[in-house]
Formats: structure tokens, sequence, C-alpha cells
């Protein structure tokens, strides 16, 4: 039965009620400042999705900023009456002690239910006049849809009443001119991104709940909700019905079932089919361009349609670059949704996104949606026109899922996959893998392959063959300049250069030089990043190998520079160069640069290069060492070592290597260590200056001076291949401590001048500050030379740099005694271990001490440990 026009209007007393905060509400004080930077004459508008927490956060302001008596009205879609809309906000206000007492406005309620009064005009009016200013809260405007009643809001907003302060909070902004008030600067609005829980604000909700979350799973959880609070709580319901909290989150999405039920209830229902409908087809790409979504629903009013969802939801965003964004828990629902109900249309939306992205040059996102069709063929031809281009542009991620999702039954017929997969092993320096997949490419060659395949297969080879691998007969290498594609023309440069490094013949320093330079024109000219920094990184190596440590350093950091530009620094991208200048840091002889350099890029752990990471530790290792903490420098060199394992690598990079933990062992007094690593090296190189001069080094640590020099005289043979600039610089320092060992102060410092003349010309300082004592003794008492002023200058910040204590020396026998001490076997006891004598292991013990400079059993193992002869 209808109610009479005139009869008494009720509300439930919640309508005009401030919600209470619930249990477990986190206080949010950066968006109450925000509001309250609301000015008295602006609209404060607060617009942003479902389950946002408008309410909430109004609530907490009302109730913190006491300032203003507030009048809350909640609104519902029985408020598109006139009658009860206006009739609701005046009981509000009259429930306000000042406003309550105002007699116009008790009149005005009076009359509120009779014809021919303009209420709104009326309400303006009073409020304009009220002596005491009143808060108005109208909630879920987006319920009001009557013309009449936002024609009467909209004058309301417009005649500016003084005494009130109007805000408006809305799923969708509020069809009251808001941008006219923006131009008038009459608004004060908080948007969805404002709402958005942060990271801290994520992790007090979560500590709220009781979830016992690690700091990554929050982040994990926050990024995936993006601070939706609706998806937060929801999860948080989740999580509190698993065991496993990181497969929950691994998975979570709009699909999960509580956060499903809130979608399709508060937001989908309220759509019409053939919205749904549109929805759930475009939402299988994000970017979605306002061309692509035409495609995927065959509408031609998608833009249309996508504008109208942003305003209505607010859970459609327009970006910067004009394309759309759906909120990604509502479009993981919706792209799940589509895939369960109707998985050919899924497909086909999925095929349709790859070949629009294909033709838009968008290689990523092509493969991406391929992929996920099914649809072989189709991934597999997108591989043939974008494997390369994505090589060299770094994307090696996208491409490497998109060759397995072919499947190996496409890469055995099909030798471009087979080739194209090949180098993505290469890269990731998996030669097994690769020489499969070479083998394949050969098993499926044709009769008559175009240019293009060529380049390709010659390309693979040549970095198979850098890096160790049997690639069988040579074939000659096709010319560049004869491909069609530049793509092609630079991958083949880049590889000609790279196999150089692998030359069981030696490097040909000017030809991979001159092909690297071509690479990186290319690169250049056609925007591939990550060949441009290999390059760079190529090209600094062989400045290494030509003795230009300058040039070296000044490519290195182009490298990274270019890596920088592009967001990939510190990454995998930069991790070899970054590399190179803690490496050049290290032999300039400043220990501390080194090391920042190298920690850089090392927090990335498992993401690096095995090249890089091996670079980067031994490295570090030896700045620890310089800088007096040689039982962790050593401990860290030689995991690095045992971690790189059989990994190839260019000879000249093994050495440097070497020869870094090689002096680190030998500092620490662990001559077995040293060793070790000496015959690491004669394992991966034939005969060269350097392994003749860690011999020598090892000569010289046991005191055997003359063997010494026996061990380093070979390297000043110019038939001796020297892989590094710097073994010509440590040969002469080794005949100069074992001259002035010999008493031939002449010889000695002739030695000491050659070193110095050749690492002035390298530019490297550490090999003298780590020169025997005597050689040292002469460096000091040398008087500054003429025109070297600077260097002269370097070496010596250099030898205050470096700790020089030195090492601990200990026999052998002296080393097994040592190794027993921490145990809790006695004199006589370690004496029959040995078969020895009391007196004899006593007389060990005795020397052990002095070495050491102790006079405990106990303070002995301590200092042994603090110099890494015992771990």
């Amino acid at each position: 039965m209808a109610l009479p026009r005139d009869a008494p209007l009720r509300f439930p007393a919640r309508k005009g009620v401030v919600p209470s905060l619930p249990a477990g509400f986190v206080p949010r004080p950066r968006l109450l400042e925000r509001l309250d930077e609301a000015g008295p004459d602006q609209v404060v508008v607060v617009s942003a999705p479902a389950g946002s927490g408008k309410t909430l956060l109004l609530a907490e302001w009302v109730r913190d900023r006491e300032q203003l008596e507030t009048a809350w009205v909640r609104l519902d879609s029985d408020d598109n009456d006139p009658r009860r809309l206006w009739s609701a906000v005046v009981a509000s206000l009259l429930a306000v002690p000042s406003a309550g007492r105002d007699d116009r406005l008790r009149r005005l309620a009076g009359v509120t239910r009779s014809d021919g009064v303009d209420v709104a005009e009326e309400l303006a009016d009073v409020l304009d006049t009220l002596g005491t200013p009143v808060r108005l809260v109208l909630d879920d405007v987006h319920e009001l849809t009557g013309r009449e009643v936002l024609h009467d809001l909209t004058r309301v907003v417009r005649q500016r009443p003084a005494g009130v302060r109007l805000v408006l909070a809305s799923r969708a902004d509020p069809p009251v001119s808001i941008p006219r008030l923006r131009l008038e600067g009459r608004v004060h609005e908080l948007r969805a991104d404002a709402l958005a829980f942060t990271l801290p604000e994520t992790t007090a909700l979560l500590e709220t709940t009781g979830l016992a979350l690690t700091p990554p799973q929050v982040a994990t959880l926050q990024a995936r909700t993006e601070g939706w609070a609706a998806g937060l709580r929801l999860a948080v319901l989740a999580l509190r019905r698993t065991e496993d909290a990181a497969g929950f989150l691994t998975s979570f999405s709009g699909d999960e079932r509580s956060v499903a039920e809130y979608l399709t209830g508060e937001i989908l229902d309220g759509l019409d089919p053939d919205t749904q409908d549109f929805l759930g087809l475009v939402s299988v790409c994000s970017p979605l361009p306002a061309a692509l979504a035409v495609a995927l629903s065959q509408r031609g009013d998608a833009e249309r349609v996508l504008d109208d969802l942003r305003q209505e939801t607010a859970l459609v965003e327009r970006t910067p670059r004009g394309s759309y964004r759906i909120q990604p828990l509502l479009r993981s629902y919706l792209v799940a949704d589509l895939a369960r109900q109707r998985p050919r249309a899924h497909r086909q939306a999925q095929a349709t996104a790859a070949r629009w992205w294909s033709a838009n040059g968008q290689h990523v996102h092509a493969l991406r949606h391929a992929e996920r069709s099914g649809d072989g063929d189709l991934t597999g031809s997108l591989v043939r026109g974008a494997g390369v281009p994505l090589l060299l542009g770094g994307d090696l991620g996208p491409l490497r899922r998109a060759l397995a999702a072919v499947g190996p039954g496409a890469r055995t017929a099909d030798p471009w996959l087979a080739l194209t997969a090949a180098i993505t092993h290469l890269d990731a320096r998996a030669p097994a893998a690769a020489a499969a997949e070479l083998e394949n490419a050969r098993r499926a060659w044709p009769d008559t392959p175009d240019a293009g395949l060529v380049a390709l297969r010659a390309s693979a080879e040549l970095l198979a063959s850098g890096l160790g691998l049997d690639v069988g007969q040579s074939r000659p290498s096709p010319d560049a300049a004869d491909q069609d594609r530049s793509d092609l023309a630079a991958l083949l440069h880049a590889s000609r250069g790279a196999a150089e490094f692998g030359n069981p013949g030696g490097t040909d320093v000017d030809h991979a030089r001159a092909e690297l330079k071509q690479a990186l024109d290319l690169a250049r000219a056609l925007d591939l990043g990550y060949l441009e920094v290999q390059s760079l990184s190529m090209l600094a190596t062989l400045a290494a190998m030509r003795g230009d440590l300058r040039e070296m350093t000044e490519t290195a950091q182009r490298a990274v520079t270019a890596a920088a530009t592009r967001g990939r620094h510190p990454s995998e991208w930069s991790a070899a160069p970054v590399g190179m200048l803690a490496y050049g840091c290290l032999l300039r002889g400043d220990p501390e640069a080194a090391s920042a350099h190298a920690q850089e890029v090392l927090g990335l752990g498992d993401q690096l290069p095995p090249e890089a990471a091996y670079t980067l530790h031994a490295v570090h290792g030896a700045a620890l060492a310089d800088r007096g903490h040689r039982a962790a420098g050593l401990a860290e060199v030689q995991a690095a070592r045992e971690a790189f394992g059989a990994t190839p690598a260019p000879p000249s990079m093994a050495a440097a290597l070497a020869l870094l933990e090689h002096g680190v062992a030998l500092l620490s007094g662990n001559p077995s260590a040293a060793a070790e690593v000496a015959a690491w090296l004669a394992a991966r190189v034939s005969r060269t200056g350097e392994t003749l001069l860690l011999r020598a080094r090892e000569e010289m640590a046991a005191g055997r001076f003359a063997a010494a020099q026996a061990s380093v005289t070979p390297v000043h043979d110019p038939a001796t291949p020297l892989l590094l600039p710097q073994t010509a610089v440590e040969a002469h320092l080794v005949d100069a401590e074992c001259a002035l060992q010999a008493g031939d102060l002449p010889a000695g410092r002739a030695s000491l001048e050659a070193a110095l003349v050749r690492a002035e010309s390298v530019g490297v300082a550490r090999p003298l500050a780590l020169a025997g004592p005597l050689t040292q003794e002469l460096l000091d008492a040398g008087p500054a030379r003429r025109g070297r002023a600077r260097f002269d200058a370097e070496v010596a910040a250099a030898r205050a740099a470096l700790v020089s204590r030195p090492a601990v020396r200990l026999s052998e026998r002296e080393l097994a005694v040592l190794a027993l001490l921490p145990s809790l076997l006695n004199a006589r006891e370690i004496a029959e271990e040995f078969t020895v004598s009391v007196n004899t292991v006593k007389t060990h013990i005795r020397s052990i001490y002095a070495k050491l400079g102790v006079s405990s059993r106990r303070a002995a193992v301590r200092r042994a440990q603090d110099s890494g002869l015992l771990p």
C-alpha cells in the first residue's frame, strides 16, 4: 500500500549514524592529513571503487577531527525520491546540536512533504546562514541516479552555502560538475590511488589479524591487490583457511572464492550482460589500447564503453599513454571466468591479442598471448619473426617461455626454432642443452636454406665455439652485409667477436674489436639495448687484454650507463661491466671502491650470470683481504670458484681470478690453498706467463728465492704467452725481491724500476703495494721520479690502503699440528697421531705460538682462524 504524499517519512536508524570503526581497524593518518587540507569553500570528493575504504576513512576523520559537528547520511536507491533524500538530509542536520536549534531548519522539516516548495533551494538558503558551520557527509552518492535529485544536489553545490562543509563519497565521480568545480578550485579530491594501502599500512593491517607473513610475502600481497582494501581483507580471510601461505600468495587472484563472490556481487551484477561479455573479452590484455579493445570485442564503440566503465566503476582506468587498465583482481577473475565458461572464446581472444601486438611491434606482449592461446603454430611463427630482436633486446625470459611452449617436437622439426633455443641456452651457460638444440638444427637442415637461416646457424655455432663447444667442421661465415635483416647482421658481428675469446689459437684482439664495434653501431641504430651493453662489456674485456686498463674502465662505465638508461642497473645486464669496474679499482689499489662496486650487484644473487658472479665475488673477496680480513676474503674467493665449477670461461678471465685467489691464499699463509688454485688454472689453460708466475710466488713464499727466480725467468721471454698485462709487472717484482734477498741491490733496483715503468703504462698499483718486504723497503727509500709524480702518488695511496701485515709462514708439519689444536687431544695424543715423540710435538707447538705471536693454545686457534689457517 503506497503512503500518502504527506505521510511522515521514516528512516532506518543507521542511515544517519556515523559508522563504527571495526576491530582491527588500521588508522590512516596520511589520508586524514589530506582531508584536512580541504579549504572551507571546497567540496570534498572521495571517489574510488567498491571496497576501497571510503566510508571507514571518513568515519575515522569525523571521529578524529571533532572541530566540526557532523551530519551523516548513508544513501541508497530509495533516495532517488527527492522527498526522501531531502527529508533524510534535514533529519540528519537536526540531529546535530548546533543546527537542531535553528528554527528555520525545523520549519523546513515540516514542509518537506508539501507540494510547491523548492526544498533544495530552501535548504541551501538555511545552510548559508547557519551560525555554526556543519560538516555534511553524503555516503554512497553513486546510488543517486534520478535526474531530479541530481539536479537538486548540483544546485546545492553551486550555491556554496557558507554554513556547510559538503563531503561526497562515491564509487564514481558524482555528477555535480566536477570539472567545473576543479577549474574554480572548489573541489578537494581523494581517489583510488590515494586510498590504496601502502606497504607499511598493509603490514599494519596484517599485524592486527595475527597472520605471521614474512616481509617478502607482505610485499607480494600488497602488489597483487595493489593496496585495494577489500582485496586485502578478503585475502586475509582466505589465508586463515590455508596452511600454505606461500603457495596461496603465489596463486592468489580474483578467482579466489571469496574475492570472486565480492567482485560478482558488488560490481559485475550491476552491469548489463553485453557489458559483462565485453569486459570478459577485453580483460585478456593489460595494458589495453582502445584499438585492441575493438579487435577483441568486435565493437567499434569499445573506447566509449571503456570510458563509461571508468566513470561508473573506477575499476577501469585510462593510463597516461592512452591505453586502459582493469583493476588486477577484477581482471584475473574475468580472465579465469572466460577460460572456464567459454574456453574457445578465451583462446581466440588470446590469439587475436597476439597478432595485434605483433603487428604493432610489441613482441613480448605478442608471445605472452600466443602462449596463452595454446596455438603452437602461432607461437612458432612469432618466434621466427621476433626471436632475434628479442635476444638482442634482452627479452630472454619471454623468449625462453615461448620456445618451451612450442615444445621439443616443433624445435626438432624447425631449425630456426632450434637455433634460437640454442643461443638462449648459450647465454644461460647451459652448453649441454645448447649442443642438443644445435644437433636438432643440423638434422632438420633444409637443402636450400635462406640467407637469414644460414646467418643464424653461423652465429649460434660461433657463440658455441667461444664457450668451448665442439661444433664440428667449421664452415665459411656469411657476410653480414648480405643480410636483409639488420638484426641478423648485428648478431653475426657480435658472435664473431665473442668467438675470439674462446679461440684455441689465442684471441685475435684486433679482429674481435672490429666485429664488436660494428655490432655496437648496429645495436644503437636498432635500439637493441642488451646487445649494446654486451658489446661494450666485451670491448672492455678486450681493452684489458691489450693492457689498457684505463680504456677497460671507461668502456665498462659506458656499458653500465647504457644499462642504467634502460632501467637495467643493477641487474644481470650490468653485472659483467660492474665486475670490470670493481676489478679495475682493485688493480689500482683501491679496495674500498672495488668492494663498493661489487656490492652494487651482488645482492641480485642467483640472477647473476656465472662469469659475473665469479668475478664479483673474487674481487670482493680480494678487496676484503686487502683491507685485512684475509680469512673472510679467502673463503669468499674459494667459494666463488667452487660455485663457478666447470663453467666455460675465457682463459684471461680464469687467469685473472686465479691470480687474485692465489695471492690471497699466500698472504693468509695457506700454501695448500694456493697450490689448489694453481692446479685449477693449469687444468684450464696451457703453459702461460701466469702459470709460471704462480709457481714463482709459491717458491718465494717458501723462502726458496733462487727457485722463484728460475721459475719466473721464462715470463720475460717474448715466446711465452701472457694473458694479463699485469703479469709482467709481477714478474719484475719477483725478480726484484729475489735479487734483494740475495744481496744484489743494483739488480733489485733495476727490476723494481722495470716494474714501475710497466705498472705505470698499464695503470696498476696493487702489485707494488703487495710486493715483498725488501722491495717495500726499497720503495720507501727511493726518491720521487721525475715526470712520474702522479703515478708515484697512486702507488703511495695503494700502499697506504692495503693492510700489509705479513703472512704467517708455517711448515707443513706445523700446519698439521695446528689443525689438531682445536681438538681435545693433548701433546702426547697428537704425537701418537704423527708417530713422533712428545718433545717433537711440543717443539712444533712452541714454534706455532712464536710465529702467531700468542702464548696459549686457545689464542693460537683464534689467531689461526683470523688468519685463515683454520676454518
